[in-house]
């Protein structure tokens, strides 16, 4: 089994069409109020990121909204270089460290009790989750599962468990399935770029009202 095999599946994963989907925009004034301005600067600099980052003990679950892409990952200078899996390795990806084999998907991270849900792109080279996730959908539809990803350890310790839920996937998250690459395009990893091309609506996952036979791919 190799992550070739994992991804060759997906080729029909998004159903065509277009699901109206509104963004909130906050307007920032010009003049911002004294108040306000403290409690810019009070707020923590860390922000939550629009990428699936997993620490030691952490325990995420998570919803596949795309069909995968993948290929080979090198950090150059701390910044990672990506190319496709039949295209030769760029010139400036220099290092004495081997390439990784890459596959990202663009994923709903469910919410926590103290916090909401949202949409982000999870990208990973480890071996264990690749071997589960091919284990889970050979015989299934990407987004047959809720996943499960928990990570125990750090560094050279790290392991990774893969749980997957077999559930509908909610009405919501579905919709947006269907417009899922006019905000986030994947594509733009291989190039260094900024893969989320427009604002993320918000997004809340509402259970499934039709049955599963319903879906319309």
């Amino acid at each position: 089994m190799n992550i070739e095999t994992l991804i060759s599946r997906g080729n029909n994963l998004i159903p065509h069409g277009k699901v109206g989907l509104t963004c909130s925009h906050t307007i920032k004034p010009n003049n911002m109020p004294t108040d306000n301005i403290f409690d810019f600067l009070q707020q923590s600099a860390s922000a939550k990121s629009d990428y699936v980052k997993l620490k030691g003990g952490d325990k995420r679950s998570f919803r596949l909204l795309s069909k995968p892409v993948a290929g080979y990952e090198l950090f150059v200078g701390n910044k990672p270089v990506r190319w496709e899996q039949d295209a030769q390795r760029p010139d400036h990806a220099i290092s004495d460290e081997r390439p990784k084999k890459f596959v990202a998907f663009i994923v709903y991270e469910y919410g926590g009790q103290s916090d909401t849900g949202a949409v982000k792109v999870w990208s990973f080279t480890q071996r264990s989750i690749i071997d589960q996730m091919f284990m889970l959908f050979k015989d299934d539809h990407w987004t047959a599962y809720e996943l499960v990803v928990t990570r125990i350890g750090d560094d050279m310790n790290t392991k990774y468990n893969v749980t997957g839920i077999k559930s509908p996937i909610e009405e919501t998250l579905l919709a947006f399935c269907a417009v899922a690459n006019k905000y986030v395009d994947l594509s733009k990893m291989f190039t260094g770029d900024n893969p989320f091309i427009d604002e993320l609506p918000v997004l809340e996952a509402k259970q499934q009202k039709s049955e599963p036979n319903d879906l319309p791919f």
